[in-house]
């Protein structure tokens, strides 16, 4: 930079002028490296392009996108093959050396096969042990294949501690407790009963408490109650009558059970009544139900003006289920939602609510079977009083619809088996 200074006599201000050189700007300089750039890019893009020829042409089946779930794993599995049971019922029972078992019968269908429209309608029965919920097998029931619905397929443990199965109310098996082998018994029924040789067109479970008894339509339309243990067809209407008789060789029994509110005297509180009775194996028989309720003495229709007597149970339901003495086996103690899960010559266990609050949960109670007397108490986690009991050796199930829940001794819980759907992954 160059500074020039002029002075002027009459002018007192000092003039700066100032100057910069021009930046010599080299346009050719610019216009190479501006070249060399694109050829850059154009050249990387043909490598580019030149490598992704070369590895394709590895590739000689097109690859297709496929929808999968969301995963965490980097590589995908090969999906793991697990059987479902479908319209299946279940029943619990103990074998010849008092071992439980978990009866599962039913259709069986693939994981794999979900989307497959050509299914299997084979009938299978599977053991499981509820106290490991470890499968023990799974076998084909029938031969003939059965589409099944919800209500097609039924259970029930006789008086032989034998469990039966009936599907479709048309084929009946036995599952021996102490071979744990099935066979169909229906032949038999139709060839050792002359009321059933003409043939069977439906057959179903009696309810329990008329004992081990099927009903059955026979061919020509007759509907007839059959006790296989004694093997003895009743005809329907007769069965009150039945239970009435007295027994050719009756043995006494001890039995435990809870009355149940009375709609008569709903002041009443639940008692838990001890009870003897008359049985027979095989037998016709009816369950002793207690609940406070007028007793008229006779058949008719009554008003509050009629005259009655207070009864806990009255004589027509005394004769059916054949009682010859009762008690209340805990007097003064006061009962919610109880039911009697269990009972030997140890003890007796229930479960009950220690308050009528619908949140209170389950308590389990061990009581002297002579004296009524409490041996130990036990909270739960139980939302229901329990269906039934099953008295093992080192311990009990309880069976709350199709789930199996089971305690030691000491009251505490130890497994809980869920006997809807238990899954497996391999028949044999």
């Amino acid at each position: 930079m160059r500074n020039r200074v002029f002075l002027d006599n009459d002018d007192i201000n000092i003039h700066h002028n100032y100057n910069y050189p021009k930046p010599n700007i080299d346009k050719k300089r610019i216009l190479k490296i501006v070249l060399f750039i694109a050829l850059g890019f154009i050249g990387l893009n043909i490598f580019i392009g030149v490598i992704g020829l070369i590895f394709s042409k590895k590739e000689t089946v097109p690859k297709y996108n496929t929808y999968s779930s969301p995963t965490n794993n980097v590589t995908d599995k090969k999906e793991e093959l697990v059987y479902d049971w479908d319209y299946q019922s279940n029943e619990m029972f103990l074998d010849a050396n008092g071992k439980p078992h978990l009866a599962v019968v039913g259709n069986l269908k693939k994981s794999t096969d979900r989307f497959n429209d050509e299914k299997n309608f084979n009938v299978y029965i599977g053991l499981f042990n509820p106290i490991t919920s470890q499968k023990e097998w799974v076998k084909p029931l029938m031969e003939t294949p059965v589409k099944l619905s919800s209500s097609d397929v039924k259970l029930s443990v006789f008086q032989d501690n034998n469990l039966y199965i009936i599907i479709k109310s048309k084929y009946v098996f036995q599952l021996d407790r102490k071979t744990l082998t099935f066979k169909s018994v229906l032949e038999d029924y139709v060839k050792n009963n002359e009321n059933l040789s003409i043939g069977i067109a439906k057959i179903e479970f009696k309810y329990d408490n008329y004992g081990s008894a099927y009903q059955i339509v026979n061919n020509e339309g007759k509907t007839l109650v059959y006790y296989p243990l004694i093997n003895k067809t009743i005809p329907e209407k007769q069965v009150y009558l039945e239970q009435r008789k007295k027994l050719p060789n009756p043995e006494t029994k001890t039995a435990f059970v809870f009355s149940s509110k009375s709609s008569d005297f709903p002041e009443e509180k639940i008692q838990l009544i001890k009870y003897t009775y008359s049985y027979q194996y095989g037998y016709p028989k009816d369950d002793a139900r207690f609940s406070w309720s007028r007793d008229y003495c006779r058949s008719g229709i009554f008003t509050d003006r009629d005259p009655y007597q207070k009864r806990l149970i009255n004589n027509w339901m005394k004769e059916g289920s054949r009682i010859i003495n009762y008690k209340d086996f805990t007097p003064n103690r006061l009962y919610f939602s109880a039911k009697v899960i269990a009972f030997n010559d140890s003890f007796v266990i229930i479960t009950f609510k220690p308050t009528p609050a619908e949140d209170d949960m389950y308590q389990l109670q061990f009581l002297d079977p002579e004296t009524g007397a409490i041996q130990k108490t036990f909270p739960t986690d139980l939302t229901r009083a329990g269906d039934k009991g099953y008295l093992l050796k080192d311990g009990f199930i309880i069976k709350n619809s199709s789930k199996y829940s089971y305690f030691d001794y000491n009251g505490k819980l130890q497994n809980t088996f869920e006997g809807y759907n238990p899954k497996f992954n391999q028949l044999n």
